[in-house]
C-alpha cells in the first residue's frame, strides 16, 4: 500500500460521460461533475452523493465507500487557519491522504506538468471552482486508488510522483498548499472515515444529518458556540443604527456602542485578485498587473481577515463594546491581538473630545471604503501603488422611551491612506448644533484615524470572503501567520 501521506495529484479531462449510475441522493441539488463521474465509480464499487449529509445518506452505514460533498463545505468555502493546521498534522501523521485534480487545459501546452511546482502554478492559475480536492482516511487508500483509476479510464489522469524522497514537513506543506486553495472540498465517506476521531471538518461532518429546516449540520445553540458568543459584543449590523435620513430600528435595553465595521470595499479599477508575497499585499487587475497596497503589519492583516470571515459567519459588524462598568467585550477573532488592543483604545476616545452632550454611548462605523490606483509611482521601488479612502462616522447615541438607539449627533470624517490623516467632512443629527464650539474636531479625527485604516483592511477582506476577489496566490503562507499580540484588557 502506498503511504497515505503521499499526495495523488491529478488533472481531469472534462468531456461528457454517460451518467446512468444511481446516485445515493438524486433529489439533492445536483453537481454536474459528480453526475458524470458516478458511472465510472459505480463500476469500481464506489457510490457518489451530491450531499453526504442528507438523511438517507448520513443515517446509513456506508456499505461501499462514497465520494461526495458535505453540506457545510460548499464550493468556495476555503479552509481557515485552524482547519489547515489540523489537516496538515493528520496528513503528516499518515492518517489521511488526498487527490487533487483540475481541468487539463489549465496545465502546460503538453497537457502535463513535469514537477509539483508546475502543477501548483497551474492550480493557482485555474479558477477556484475548477480546483477539486478529495480527502480520504488512510484505510481507504485502495478506494482512493480506484478513484484515480476511474479518472484515468474515463477522463485521462496525470499525477505527480509519490514525493517519497521529500521530508515529512515538505510533503505535508506540498499537500497543504493545494488544500488551502481548493475551491471544491470532497471526501471519501466510509466506516474507517467515520470512526476516525478528528476535528478536521471533512471528517467531523461525516454521518451528521442536516438539522431540521436547515441546510447545515451545525447546531447554532450548541454549548461551544454559546461559549464563544458569550464573550463577543452584542450581535448587530451597523445598518440597523439607521442614518441621517432613516431612524434606528434596533431595540436595545442598553444602547449598542463601540466600533462596528461592515462595508465591502469598492474598487475604482478592475482588480480581481489579492496577492500576498514577501510580507506585502498586492491588488492585481484583469491584465495581470500588480499594485502594491500600503504597508501594514502582517499580524494586523491576519486579524482583519479573520474578523471579516467571522463577521460574515455570524452576520454581525460589532468589533468591540465597553459597557458602563468599563468591561470590554470584543470579537473572538481580535482577542489578544494588537489590532484588538488598539480598537479598545479607540473606542474609549470620542467622549474625551466632546463636552455637554447628553448621550450614553459613542459608536464608530464605516460608511464607505474605496480602493484605487495611486496617482504617483514610488521612485525607490518603481512599482505601481494602490491606495484607499475611508469615510467613517463617530456617532453619539442615546436611547429613547422605547429603548431604541438613536443618533443625537454624528461627526463625519474622510481618511486617506496617502496622508494617514482624517479630515472633518460633515456633521448631522438633532443635537449636531451642540457640537460647535464644544468639540475638538481635529483631536477627535486624529484619535480615531487608525480605526479608518482598520476598516479599510476589513472591507478589502470582505471582498475576498464574498469571492469578489480571488485570494489564492500567497494564501497558504497568509493562513500560517500567527496574529497573537498584546493581551486584550478585560476592562478599562
Amino acid at each position: 500500500m502506498i503511504a497515505a501521506r503521499c499526495t495523488l495529484l491529478g488533472c481531469l479531462l472534462l468531456f461528457a460521460l454517460g451518467a446512468n449510475a444511481e446516485l445515493l441522493d438524486p433529489d439533492s441539488a445536483g453537481h454536474p461533475f459528480l453526475e458524470r463521474w458516478s458511472k465510472a465509480l459505480d463500476d469500481l464499487g464506489i457510490d457518489t452523493a451530491f450531499n453526504l449529509n442528507v438523511r438517507n445518506v448520513a443515517n446509513t452505514v456506508p456499505r461501499r465507500p462514497r465520494v461526495g460533498a458535505l453540506a457545510d463545505l460548499p464550493p468556495l468555502r476555503f479552509p481557515m487557519t485552524s482547519e489547515l493546521l489540523q489537516w496538515e498534522q493528520a496528513f503528516n501523521a499518515a492518517d489521511i491522504g488526498a487527490v487533487a485534480f483540475m481541468p487539463a487545459h489549465r496545465l502546460p501546452a503538453a497537457g502535463a506538468a513535469s514537477s509539483y511546482q508546475q502543477f501548483h502554478d497551474a492550480w493557482l492559475g485555474a479558477d477556484a471552482e475548477e480546483r477539486y480536492f478529495l480527502t480520504y482516511h488512510a484505510d481507504d487508500q485502495e478506494s482512493a486508488l480506484a478513484v484515480v483509476s476511474a479518472l484515468q479510464q474515463a477522463h485521462g489522469l496525470w499525477h505527480l510522483p509519490a514525493l517519497s524522497a521529500a521530508s515529512p514537513v515538505d510533503v505535508a506543506e506540498s499537500a497543504g498548499r493545494l488544500y488551502a486553495t481548493t475551491g471544491q472540498r470532497w471526501i471519501i465517506d466510509s466506516v474507517a472515515a467515520r470512526d476516525y476521531e478528528s476535528e478536521i471538518a471533512e471528517f467531523a461532518y461525516l454521518g451528521e444529518e442536516l438539522r431540521r429546516n436547515s441546510s447545515s449540520v451545525v447546531d447554532s445553540e450548541s454549548r461551544a458556540l454559546r461559549r464563544i458568543a458569550s464573550g463577543e459584543p452584542a450581535v448587530f449590523l451597523k445598518e440597523s443604527l439607521g442614518d441621517e435620513f432613516e431612524a434606528s430600528t434596533i431595540p436595545e435595553i442598553i444602547v449598542p456602542g463601540g466600533i462596528a465595521f461592515g462595508e465591502n470595499a469598492v474598487f475604482a479599477n478592475e482588480f480581481n485578485k489579492v496577492v500576498f508575497e514577501n510580507d506585502r499585499l498586492w491588488l492585481e487587475d484583469n491584465d495581470g498587473q500588480r499594485f502594491r497596497l500600503p504597508d501594514e503589519d502582517v499580524q494586523a492583516w491576519k486579524a482583519h481577515f479573520d474578523f471579516a470571515v467571522r463577521s460574515e459567519a455570524i452576520s454581525s459588524d460589532a468589533i468591540v463594546d465597553i459597557d458602563e462598568r468599563g468591561r470590554v467585550r470584543i470579537s473572538s477573532t481580535l482577542q489578544d491581538t494588537d489590532v484588538g488592543v488598539e480598537m479598545v483604545r479607540i473606542d474609549a476616545e470620542p467622549p474625551k473630545y466632546v463636552q455637554r452632550l447628553d448621550v450614553r454611548k459613542s459608536v464608530i462605523i464605516d460608511t464607505s471604503v474605496r480602493f484605487s490606483v495611486a496617482g504617483e509611482m514610488m521612485e525607490t521601488d518603481a512599482v505601481n501603488m494602490a491606495e484607499f479612502a475611508t469615510e467613517y462616522e463617530v456617532r453619539f447615541l442615546q436611547s429613547d422611551r422605547m429603548r431604541i438607539a438613536t443618533t443625537q449627533a454624528a461627526v463625519v470624517y474622510q481618511y486617506t491612506s496617502a496622508t494617514g490623516q482624517s479630515q472633518l467632512s460633515d456633521s448631522w443629527g438633532p443635537d449636531a448644533f451642540r457640537l460647535e464650539g464644544r468639540t475638538d474636531f481635529a483631536g477627535l479625527g486624529e484619535s480615531t484615524a487608525n480605526a479608518a485604516r482598520h476598516a479599510a483592511w476589513i472591507a478589502l477582506f470582505r471582498a475576498v470572503v464574498d469571492n469578489s476577489l480571488d485570494f489564492s496566490h500567497g494564501r497558504y503562507d497568509f493562513m500560517k501567520i500567527d496574529k497573537a499580540g498584546r493581551s486584550t484588557p478585560s476592562r478599562i
